[in-house]
C-alpha cells in the first residue's frame, strides 16, 4: 500500500509538472505571436486540467487576439467564472459578447468591470455603445444593400478591396504556389499574397467574380506577407504592405513581422522596382496606404510614437518628387483603441475602420470628412455595413455607387471574406391624396374651376388648387395633420371643412368627409344665418354667437356685395316689444360686424319682430 501511494504521488507530481512544462512553453509560443501553436499546447492542458486558471485564461487571450471572436467568448466565459479572475477578463469577455452581438449581456460585463476598474472610462463608454445598438440604431433605414461577393472567396482569408484596370485587387491567405507549406504561427493559415479578379460581365463588380483568382504579379508577392494593396487614379503607381519572416526584438519584447510600405511605379506598361516607404522602420509598423484622389496625400496606419492610441492614421503630403513628414489625423478620428485600413474615396471622403469610436463591436467602418483644415466627426455606416464582428477595408468601385468591403462574421466563407455592397436606392414613396367635390348649393351640380386652399394650421402652410371639369379637387398631403379645406368662387359664399388626417398611409386616397358647398349670391336673396342665439330679453352679442357673426365678416371681405342684416323672434310678447327687442338685436350684431372692419356703409340693420317667426339673424344681398 506504501508502494501504491508513493506511486501514485509520483504520478500526481509528474502530471503538474508536464502541465506547468506546458504553460511555459505556450507562454513562449505566445511571447512569439505563435497563437496557433499555443492554443495547440493550451487546449491540451485545458482537457485534462479543467479547473487550470492559467490555461484558460492564456487560451482566451490566444483566440481574442487571432479574432476568433466565438471561441475567445466561450474561453473568457470559463475565465471570468474563476474565483481569482481579473477584471480584464470582464472586460475582454464584455468585448467578445459585443462582437457576437450578445449586447445586453456585453452591457452588464461592461458595467462590471467599471465598477473592478473605474479609473478606466472604456467600461462605461462601450456601455453606451450598446444602449446604442439596442436602442436608436435599430430603426435606422439601411443605406446599403450587403451580399457575400460570387467567385473570390476561400475557406482562408481573403480582404482588402482595390480596383486596377478593371481587376477586383485583394488579399488572400489562401495556399498558393508561393506560400505552399508554409504556416503563419499567428493564425496557423498561409502567408498573404496580392491576388485579382475580374467580373465575369465587364465592370459589374455586383455581379459574380471570376473564379479562381490569380496571383496579381510574382514580383509582389514574396514567401511572406504581401497585401492589402492600393493605387493612384491613374494606374501607375501601386502602395502596398509587405512583411517578412523574422523578429525584432527591442529590450526583450518580440516585435513579430513588423508592416512596411512598398510602392512601385508603372511605365512603358511594365512595373518598376519595388522600393521602401521612407518611414519603415525596425521600430513600429507603418502599413494599410490609400492615396487622395490627386496623389498628393498617402493616409496610412502606424503605431509610432506621437500617436493617440494602440494603431492611428497618418498623413504625408506630396513635397516635389519627395513625401513630407507624418502627420496624425488627430483625436477627432484616432481614439486610444485602434484604427485602421483607410481609403480615401474621390469625393474626399476618408472611410476607416475602428474599434474606439461607437459601433456594433470590433472593427466597424466609419467616414469623416476634412473640411478647412479639420476632420467631421466620424459617422458609423450601420448595417448592413456593420455587424458585431469586424467590418473592415472598404473600397468603391469606378462610379462609386457600390464596390466591396471585408469582415469575419460567421455566415461567410472563411476567416475574413469579401463582400459586395451597392447604395440602397430609396424605396419609392407612393403619394397620398385628399380629394373632394365642389358644388352649387341650391342647384348640387359640380362647380368648375373653383380655387381651393388646403391648410395645414400646424406649419401655416397653404397649397392652392383648382377644381377640374368634374368639380373635383386632389390635394397631395405628406404629413400628418388636421387640415381646413375652403373652396371659393367669384359671386359665391365660400365654405370651409376640418379633414383630419392622424397618419399618412402611402398610395391612399383621403375622401373629404362631406362636398364643399357654395351658395350663389343673388341680389335680394336672403340667407339665414345659424346658430345665433341671446339670453332672456337682452340684445348683447353672446360669445357663441361671434363665431358665426365672423362667418358674416368673412363673406364681406370676400365678396362686392352691401348686406341688410335682419333680426327675428318669435311670437312672445307684445309686437311692438317684440319689433324694438330684435331692431337692437340686429344694431348689436352690425356693431359687431362694423367693429371688425367692415366699413359701415356696406351694412345696414333691421329689427322684423314678428313679422317672420323665427329666433334667427338673416342676411340680404344689396347692389354694391
Amino acid at each position: 500500500m506504501i508502494r501504491n501511494i508513493i506511486f501514485l504521488t509520483t504520478g500526481i507530481l509528474l502530471l503538474a509538472l508536464m502541465s506547468c512544462q506546458s504553460i511555459h512553453k505556450a507562454q513562449k509560443q505566445m511571447d512569439k505571436y505563435n497563437y496557433a501553436g499555443a492554443i495547440t499546447t493550451l487546449k491540451k492542458v485545458a482537457d485534462k486540467e479543467k479547473t487550470h486558471n492559467a490555461a484558460i485564461s492564456m487560451l482566451a487571450e490566444c483566440y481574442r487576439l487571432q479574432h476568433d471572436n466565438l471561441n475567445a467568448k466561450a474561453a473568457y466565459a470559463q475565465a471570468v467564472s474563476m474565483p481569482d479572475a481579473k477584471p480584464e477578463s470582464f472586460y475582454y469577455y464584455a468585448l467578445a459578447l459585443q462582437s457576437t452581438g450578445d449586447y445586453a449581456k456585453a452591457k452588464e460585463m461592461f458595467q462590471k468591470y467599471a465598477g473592478m476598474n473605474p479609473s478606466d472610462p472604456r467600461g462605461k463608454l462601450y456601455a453606451s455603445h450598446c444602449d446604442s445598438v439596442l436602442g436608436p440604431w435599430k430603426g435606422l433605414t439601411p443605406k446599403y444593400e450587403l451580399k457575400l461577393a460570387n467567385g473570390i472567396n476561400t475557406t482562408q482569408s481573403d480582404f482588402g478591396p482595390a480596383f486596377y484596370e478593371g481587376d477586383l485587387v485583394f488579399a488572400s491567405d489562401f495556399t498558393t504556389s508561393t506560400s505552399e507549406g508554409k504556416a503563419y504561427g499567428w493564425t496557423g493559415r498561409g502567408y498573404l499574397n496580392i491576388m485579382k479578379s475580374r467580373p465575369e460581365v465587364a465592370s459589374d463588380f455586383w455581379g459574380n467574380m471570376s473564379s479562381p483568382a490569380s496571383e496579381f504579379g510574382g514580383k509582389f508577392n514574396q514567401p511572406y506577407h504581401d497585401g492589402p494593396a492600393a493605387f493612384s487614379t491613374d494606374g501607375n503607381t501601386i502602395y502596398f504592405t509587405r512583411s517578412f519572416f523574422g523578429k525584432a526584438k527591442r529590450e526583450g519584447i518580440y516585435k513579430t513581422n513588423l508592416l512596411k510600405i512598398y510602392y512601385s511605379t508603372k511605365k512603358d506598361g511594365e512595373w518598376g522596382e519595388i522600393l521602401p516607404f521612407f518611414l519603415n522602420s525596425k521600430e513600429y509598423s507603418v502599413g494599410h496606404p490609400t492615396l487622395s484622389a490627386d496623389g498628393q496625400i498617402l493616409y496610412f496606419v502606424s503605431d509610432m510614437p506621437g500617436g493617440q492610441g494602440k494603431t492611428d492614421i497618418w498623413m504625408c503630403k506630396r513635397e516635389g518628387d519627395a513625401w513630407g513628414p507624418a502627420a496624425n489625423l488627430g483625436k477627432t478620428v484616432n481614439t486610444s483603441e485602434r484604427e485602421m485600413f483607410p481609403t480615401m474615396r474621390n469625393d474626399g471622403e476618408l472611410y476607416f475602420s475602428s474599434e474606439g469610436h461607437p459601433g456594433y463591436g470590433s472593427l466597424d467602418i466609419f467616414k469623416t470628412k476634412n473640411e478647412s483644415e479639420t476632420w467631421t466627426t466620424p459617422q458609423n455606416l450601420h448595417s448592413p455595413a456593420n455587424k458585431s464582428y469586424d467590418d473592415f477595408a472598404i473600397a468603391f468601385a469606378p462610379g462609386e455607387k457600390n464596390g466591396f468591403l471585408s469582415s469575419n462574421r460567421p455566415e461567410g466563407m472563411g476567416s475574413d471574406d469579401i463582400y459586395a455592397f451597392r447604395i440602397a436606392e430609396p424605396a419609392p414613396v407612393l403619394p397620398a391624396y385628399i380629394t373632394g367635390l365642389v358644388k352649387d348649393k341650391s342647384t348640387m351640380q359640380p362647380i368648375a374651376g373653383a380655387t381651393v386652399f388646403l391648410f395645414d394650421p400646424s406649419t401655416g402652410n397653404v397649397k392652392v388648387l383648382k377644381t377640374d371639369s368634374d368639380g373635383m379637387y386632389k390635394a397631395l398631403v405628406d404629413k400628418p395633420a388636421d387640415y381646413i379645406v375652403k373652396a371659393m368662387m367669384p359671386n359665391y359664399i365660400a365654405d370651409c371643412i376640418p379633414i383630419s388626417i392622424p397618419e399618412i398611409k402611402p398610395g391612399t386616397t383621403n375622401p373629404a368627409p362631406r362636398d364643399l358647398l357654395l351658395d350663389k349670391l343673388i341680389i335680394t336673396k336672403t340667407f339665414q344665418i345659424e346658430n345665433i342665439y341671446y339670453n332672456f330679453d337682452k340684445s348683447d352679442i353672446r360669445e357663441d354667437a361671434k363665431a358665426e357673426l365672423d362667418k358674416l365678416v368673412r363673406i364681406l371681405n370676400e365678396n362686392p356685395v352691401n348686406v341688410e342684416l335682419g333680426s327675428h323672434t318669435d311670437s312672445r310678447g307684445p309686437a311692438i316689444y317684440n319689433e324694438k327687442l330684435s331692431q337692437n338685436r340686429a344694431e348689436a350684431a352690425v356693431k359687431y360686424i362694423i367693429s371688425s372692419g367692415i366699413d359701415k356703409s356696406r351694412i345696414t340693420a333691421k329689427g322684423y319682430g314678428e313679422q317672420q317667426l323665427t329666433n334667427q339673424h338673416s342676411f340680404t344681398c344689396q347692389r354694391f
